[in-house]
């Protein structure tokens, strides 16, 4: 499923606003999981600590 939405949505993106806008969503994207990782991650230090 995250395959068939990715192409999806990579493929909107690329035809309403350019190929730009795919790679700053891909950015976006990265830099909130990132932050979700290091907010799971402290947490989890925490609670084994």
């Amino acid at each position: 499923m995250s395959i068939a939405l990715g192409s999806t949505v990579g493929g909107l993106l690329f035809n309403y606003s350019g190929y730009r806008s795919t790679f700053i969503a891909s950015a976006v994207l990265l830099a909130s999981c990132a932050v979700l990782t290091v907010v799971t991650a402290r947490q989890s230090s925490v609670h084994t600590a």
